[in-house]
């Protein structure tokens, strides 16, 4: 009965990452691993995990499926909308987010459906307006009681954090693009073994955006398809803890020509990690990976990238009404910058979730990324601030609140833009 509320709790909290410049720091990287770290036993529960009955999403029965709709409408204001150092423009804007999530229920194997739409809409400063929406499929098919065989098919509009060391810094207007994946895997669940791999295709289709001059800037030489297979073992040392060793590799090819007579960045990466997860009985529980990254750059034009890589997630429970949650990422993004291949991508978040009362959470976060570009004396930082609260009023209603701050500080002879930005959101969430 857990998974209505996570869809709740999922639903509250899209608008202050989505909508609030991606208050994510780890989340803001465009393409992220195919197997994330699972840690979860069941030995622990979070604050946002925890059973809430009274509060809960009881869905709609329509034959072997549960629907679950909800709208979340929301009212924000920045005093920055188009995130730069100078000339700033404040504004208020609005959020509006229907969508609907069908889950089966079998006791064996699964299917889930969703589909949903996010637009946000600017008083004044409409260029940054962005109409976003997503339809996927995923399934579960269960072999036996060991070994399963997973399916995903997604589509979706989303818009790129302009916090992004990727993201032209002179668009006016917001940077936004098509993704399509089509992914299988498999897993195996034994005594103290346990496999995992994925197979997954993604495609990134940009659109063109207006300058602050008014001129178009051609996306299309970031247009690109990514081909990636991942694959894990892990082994139990104890039944709390287990070893894991993981490898990947990912073939990046661009659609067009970074101009002509000039190649784009089409490159082969090996990535291979090892680590630890674990689920301490009521203490901690998380999983901690390091290793080596290695992309090669077909054309010599570009310098190839190898250096360290890395991914933690660690939750620690001081109580059983406080979760102190810790995600760290150290991983390669392409450039988009003159001749520089791509850069270190290096992003924590430390984030703290108090059950004050049954129905108030209340929320704080912190988070750093520095981006360090290869071939080019340029680096950027940004740190950014939130608090907030969700209070759930019953089973069909809940409220959300965010106040949260970003800065970015940038140097060297890549052009990016230093701002600051602050921002608030207000939202009401209506649910089935």
């Amino acid at each position: 009965m857990r998974l209505p509320f996570v869809a709740l709790a999922g639903m509250l909290t899209m608008p202050f990452v989505a909508g609030v410049t991606q208050a994510q720091s780890t989340n803001d990287n465009l393409v992220l691993p195919n197997l994330p770290l699972d840690y979860d036993r069941g030995k622990n529960t979070s604050v946002l995990q925890r059973d809430r009955p009274e509060y809960q999403a009881q869905g709609i029965r329509a034959g072997s499926f549960l629907l679950y709709p909800k709208l979340e409408l929301g009212a924000g204001v920045t005093d920055n909308a188009y995130q730069v150092d100078n000339n700033k423009e404040g504004d208020a804007y609005a959020i509006i987010a229907p969508s609907i999530a069908a889950n089966s229920n079998w006791s064996t194997n699964e299917l889930s459906l969703n589909a949903g739409a996010r637009i946000r809409r600017f008083a004044s400063e409409t260029p940054r307006n962005e109409t976003n929406y997503n339809f996927d499929a995923s399934g579960r098919l269960d072999a036996t009681r060991s070994l399963t065989f997973n399916t995903l098919l997604r589509t979706s509009r989303s818009s790129e954090a302009r916090s992004s060391a990727a993201s032209p810094q002179d668009a006016a207007e917001a940077i936004q693009f098509q993704q399509t994946t089509a992914s299988v895997g498999s897993a195996f669940a034994g005594a103290r073994v346990r496999g995992q791999v994925a197979i997954s295709v993604d495609q990134f289709n940009f659109s063109d955006v207006r300058s602050f001059s008014g001129a178009t800037i051609s996306q299309q030489g970031r247009d690109q398809v990514l081909l990636r297979t991942t694959a894990r073992g892990e082994y139990a040392v104890s039944p709390d803890t287990s070893l894991f060793l993981q490898g990947g590799y990912t073939d990046t090819t661009y659609k067009y020509p970074l101009a002509t007579g000039i190649p784009n960045r089409d490159s082969k990466e090996i990535n291979v990690i090892g680590g630890a997860s674990f689920d301490l009985s009521a203490l901690i529980r998380g999983g901690i990976g390091i290793g080596y990254l290695n992309r090669r750059y077909d054309a010599p034009i570009y310098r190839d990238i190898s250096g360290l890589s890395a991914e933690a997630r660690i939750e620690y429970f001081p109580t059983q009404l406080t979760t102190v949650g810790l995600n760290i990422r150290r991983s390669v993004q392409d450039s988009a910058f003159g001749n520089s291949s791509g850069f270190f991508a290096t992003a924590a978040a430390l984030r703290v979730d108090h059950e004050l009362f049954r129905n108030l959470l209340l929320n704080a976060q912190v988070g750093y990324e520095q981006d360090d570009f290869v071939n080019q004396d340029s680096k950027s930082k940004v740190f950014r601030y939130s608090a907030g609260g969700r209070y759930l009023l019953n089973r069909n209603f809940g409220f959300g609140l965010l106040v949260g701050r970003d800065n970015r500080s940038a140097n060297g002879t890549i052009g990016l833009q230093s701002f600051d930005e602050t921002r608030a959101l207000l939202s009401i969430v209506l649910q089935r």
